[in-house]
């Protein structure tokens, strides 16, 4: 099962001290195929080296690439300008599952929903 990852799910996992690898394996029973968008590492990218942000937002996306850099994991690169239309594009049809905590992405697929649930688990939504 490929689970689509967002940057908002990964920093908020980060903050949390989540681990969504161990935790997402106790939730969804098939094989996951993690996938990234290019787009993903960008924002988290930026967020780590933009002027104004605060430190700790800092080191969460640098921690959240560290991170991504080191499950296994299938890039993908969305070729949107818009990154949550992207995502929306690449999930459209397919048989994926979306993790993020955006409401405002999550009303716009259809897709099964990762989410975290309380501060300690991820549900299926």
């Amino acid at each position: 099962m490929e689970v689509l990852l967002d940057t908002n799910f990964v920093l908020t996992c980060v903050k949390q001290k989540l681990d969504f690898v161990s935790l997402a394996n106790n939730v969804i029973l098939d094989e996951i195929e993690w996938v990234v968008p290019q787009e993903v590492f960008e924002e988290l990218d930026d967020l780590s080296t933009r002027r104004g942000t605060a430190d700790k937002d800092k080191e969460s996306a640098g921690v959240g690439i560290s991170l991504l850099e080191s499950i296994k994991h299938k890039r993908i690169h969305l070729g949107n300008r818009n990154v949550d239309d992207g995502i929306v594009n690449y999930a459209k049809n397919k048989n994926i599952i979306l993790a993020t905590l955006d409401k405002g992405l999550r009303s716009r697929v259809s897709n099964k929903i990762l989410s975290i649930r309380g501060r300690q688990k991820l549900e299926i939504i």
